[in-house]
């Protein structure tokens, strides 16, 4: 029980600091959070407002951007609960009756405190109460300062055939088609359709026609007379369409889950804007230092296939990098070297998985945009939210099936051809006409059980005998229960997994550091993921058991003098960086190899954004730690060919359905799951709510 004291003991203030104190020493809140209730209690407020701000900064620390104020009164019987208080008593004994009424009361008393401002005033004061949420109120001025980049609309000139030039670069492959027909003749031709016809009305069509088209086709050229038969109104190319809205919109986000041809999808786009404009300044940036080399090598690759003059291709940007290096950061500073003050030189910024930016990165990111500039974002909405505050993408995708307004849905289908754009008009925002959702996935088709799973997952579907089924039916899931019993499974598997760049070490010579990028792809192209730390299933337990089935199977020689194997290095160490460091180039997420070089030293290549190669001696690296075994939210950005996802032999709250999603799409080509299925279709229906009003910040009309 609380304190019995005097309801009129004078210091009631710092009687609730007391009981926060002890609510911190339960581990109930954060000491930062304490520390933060205690400020604005110096500050001279009453109450209530210290209780929101400790349980505001309490929001942020659990990844909210805002309190609303209908959820206080929730969190502190929570806290009671937890305490064993009598909330009645706690309300009554603090003053804080005006909880137990609604929201305006709250709202009311809230307003006329000293340390809070309200919306749209100019106040200094720490915390700010705006669309019924309490902030601190840096943030409150992030979040607007984002709905007005987006919401800002640049003039933007389109010149020439743009039409003729998008059919070009998106015309259908008929060759591909072709191939992959006489690859399998008794695939079903209505999914092979829909995949590289892009049917989005297949009752409309003659099926009988189309079939004796393919049947009689003895060359690419003969399924050309598919034009005929499958016409534009009966399809519909998101990529071609999400090309055409960044081409028409100086702001735009593209969001699609892993295959449905992001990248490809801009390198082509990139073409079109520099036919326009040879001089165009394009950067590109990722969150981290391995999404941004990933973004490099995605689109090297989709130059190769990219149709247009070698002068065109030249000019378009293969190098990504971090957000943090192209913004500049100062030492030992929050901030960066440009802001609003000195902006970026650039004309079109493209930003890839946009998902894993936190709103305050996003904030700075977007005030360093030139006012003139294209902004193009691309991620996957259903991915994990970034690890800080904020699930800015999932905010703005709010809007993304809303349908476009009348006059953009006619100067879609202009560009495009497809008709069917125009019945798909509702009400949308002004933010519904920047979005488009890539829907189709390239690389799972039907024969993938991890594209249907990954579906059936996103819709909160995916129960015990539907994954059991899915397993048994489809050649690249597998599923084993977590426990003892399947150790041996895992062990054998950590071993092939690993066993290829393992027996493919050799010494890396300055003048040869090909090998040891093709020993960090080798090593990449297997990964156990993890939804924990600590235990048998986090990645503690398991990089720990790798390193010793590893060591067993003699494939790595370990200090075994070492009290744990993680501590010592060999050749073969694969590593995690976990603490930027601005000076090296290196930065939380970055993984290495610990490899001999010529001379016979020990040292640690990367793969840095740029896609070359850096060694570094162990003893210079900052905080780091063994990587056979990872977190899934480390994971984003990367995938593998097997991806083994090892989640808990417990409930516990990380476990959502956007991080087995995340997980399960890390994998290419096999997925194997060790876990309770009960536990995890239970987590399935557990989707990530993060508290923000950048939706409604956004909803201008």
């Amino acid at each position: 029980m609380i304190e019995q004291v005097d309801i009129q003991t004078p210091n009631k203030q710092q009687t609730l600091l007391t009981q926060l104190k002890a609510w911190k020493n339960l581990g109930l809140l954060r000491a930062i959070d304490y520390h933060f209730g205690e400020f604005i209690a110096q500050l001279g407020a009453d109450n209530l407002t210290v209780l929101s701000a400790t349980l505001c900064s309490e929001c942020l620390g659990q990844g909210h951007i805002c309190l609303p104020l209908e959820t206080i009164c929730q969190q502190l019987n929570e806290k009671c609960l937890s305490s064993e208080i009598d909330f009645q008593l706690f309300y009554d004994h603090y003053a804080l009756s005006c909880l137990l009424q609604n929201t305006q009361e709250i709202h009311a008393q809230l307003s006329d405190s000293h340390c809070v401002s309200v919306q749209g005033s100019d106040d200094k004061a720490p915390l700010s109460l705006q669309y019924g949420a309490l902030y601190l109120r840096r943030y409150a001025q992030f979040e607007q300062l984002i709905a007005d980049k987006l919401l800002h609309q640049p003039q933007i000139m389109i010149n020439g055939d743009v039409k003729t030039e998008l059919d070009k670069l998106f015309a259908t492959n008929y060759g591909y088609i072709f191939n992959a027909w006489q690859s399998d003749k008794k695939q079903d031709l209505g999914l092979l359709c829909e995949k590289y016809l892009d049917v989005i009305t297949p009752n409309n069509l003659d099926w009988a026609a189309i079939e004796n088209c393919f049947n009689q086709a003895s060359k690419a050229e003969d399924l050309t007379q598919l034009e005929q038969l499958i016409p534009q109104h009966s399809r519909c190319d998101w990529q071609k369409v999400s090309a055409a809205l960044a081409l028409s919109s100086a702001r735009c986000v593209i969001s699609g889950g892993p295959g449905t041809g992001k990248t490809t999808t801009v390198t082509k786009l990139l073409a079109l804007l520099l036919q326009v404009r040879e001089d165009l300044n394009i950067k590109m940036v990722a969150p981290t230092g391995k999404a941004a080399a990933r973004l490099t090598e995605s689109i090297t690759n989709a130059l190769n296939d990219l149709h247009v003059a070698q002068s065109i291709k030249d000019k378009i940007p293969t190098q990504a990098s971090t957000i943090h290096r192209l913004l500049g950061v100062k030492t030992n500073s929050n901030h960066f070297r440009h802001d609003e003050n000195k902006r970026l030189h650039l004309d079109l910024l493209l930003v890839d998985e946009a998902s894993m930016v936190d709103l305050p990165l996003m904030a700075k990111l977007l005030m360093a945009l030139p006012e003139h500039a294209r902004l193009i974002l691309l991620g996957d909405k259903d991915q994990l939210a970034s690890v800080e505050a904020g699930a800015v993408l999932g905010d703005i995708c709010a809007f993304i099936d809303s349908g476009y307004s009348a006059q953009k849905a006619q100067q879609l289908v202009e560009m495009t051809g497809f008709d069917s754009l125009s019945r798909q008009t509702h009400s949308p925002s002004s933010m519904a006409d920047k979005l488009c959702l890539l829907r189709k996935s390239y690389r799972f088709d039907q024969y993938s059980g991890i594209g249907y799973l990954a579906s059936a997952i996103n819709q909160g579907k995916a129960n015990r005998k539907q994954v059991l089924a899915l397993c048994e039916q489809y050649e690249d899931l597998h599923h084993y229960a977590n426990n003892e019993t399947s150790q041996p499974l895992l062990d054998k598997m950590i071993v092939d997994g690993y066993a290829t760049y393992l027996k493919n070490l050799q010494p890396i010579g300055a003048d040869n550091r090909v090998l040891a990028k093709q020993l960090l792809k080798q090593f990449n192209e297997f990964k156990i993921l993890c939804a924990i730390r600590e235990g048998e299933w986090g990645i503690m337990g398991l990089n720990q058991r790798a390193e010793t089935v590893l060591s067993d199977a003699g494939l790595i020689k370990v200090d075994s003098s070492s009290d744990q194997f993680v501590h010592s290095w060999y050749v073969g160490r694969p590593v995690m960086i976990t603490q930027n460091n601005y000076h090296l180039g290196l930065y939380n997420g970055d993984i290495g190899l610990c490899l001999l070089d010529d001379s016979g030293q020990l040292r640690v290549y990367f793969q840095m954004a740029d896609g070359d190669v850096y060694d570094f001696q162990p003893s210079r690296l900052p905080s780091h730690e063994t990587v056979y075994a990872m977190t899934v939210h480390k994971s984003q950005g990367s995938e593998f060919n097997h991806t083994v996802l090892a989640l808990p032999q417990t409930a516990v709250p990380v476990v959502t359905r956007e991080l087995i999603y995340t997980g399960i799409t890390r994998a290419k080509k096999q997925l194997t799951l060790f876990s309770d299925l009960s536990l995890m279709a239970r987590a399935i229906k557990n989707k990530t709510q993060r508290h923000s009003r950048l939706v409604e910040r956004l909803k201008v009309e």
